[in-house]
């Protein structure tokens, strides 16, 4: 199994990284987190093996109990792991470099939409992230712009921590 190691910091998002958190909003919405992987990993999730290099990872996810709990949750490398995401969020190789969020009743039929996005465009993880829908929920990319033009085509609120501009 992937292994717990890695703690939250208080230095970890810089001052007021937490805060600004606190700006999103606790209604239900829909999400997209990127992962910065600063170095390779393997990893067992429901018995099967994967290997993530460096690069980016992309989860779209969809919170029915609020927004805010919910990236906060993702960001912390500390709690239970519940999620597929979790097996990833919590190692010490990933680090979120940017949110991207839209408040809403949304759910799966949604996350199916904004996964359309990505489908064609850049690497999809079959079935990791997305069990109760049909499409892929988590993807890679090498390069970080093919991302970013896409997020900025969404409508929704974005997140972009300094962390995104630091060579690894």
């Amino acid at each position: 199994m992937c292994p717990n190691e890695a703690k939250s910091d208080d230095n970890l998002w810089g001052i007021g990284a937490f805060s600004l958190l606190n700006n999103i909003p606790l209604e239900k919405g829909i999400y997209l987190i990127i992962y910065k992987v600063i170095r390779d990993f393997n990893c067992i999730i429901n018995n099967k093996f994967y290997v993530f290099n460096r690069g980016y990872l992309i989860y779209i996810g969809s919170a029915g109990n609020g927004l805010r709990n919910r990236l906060k949750r993702h960001i912390n490398k500390e709690g239970k792991l519940r999620w597929h995401i979790d097996y990833i969020s919590h190692r010490e190789e990933t680090e979120v470099v940017a949110l991207f969020y839209r408040e809403g009743d949304f759910g799966v039929k949604f996350e199916d939409e904004l996964s359309h996005y990505f489908y064609s465009k850049i690497k999809h993880i079959d079935r990791l992230g997305s069990t109760d829908s049909m499409m892929p929920h988590l993807y890679y990319s090498k390069e970080l712009d093919i991302i970013l033009d896409i997020l900025g085509k969404l409508n929704g609120k974005i997140i972009i921590f300094s962390k995104i501009f630091e060579k690894t």
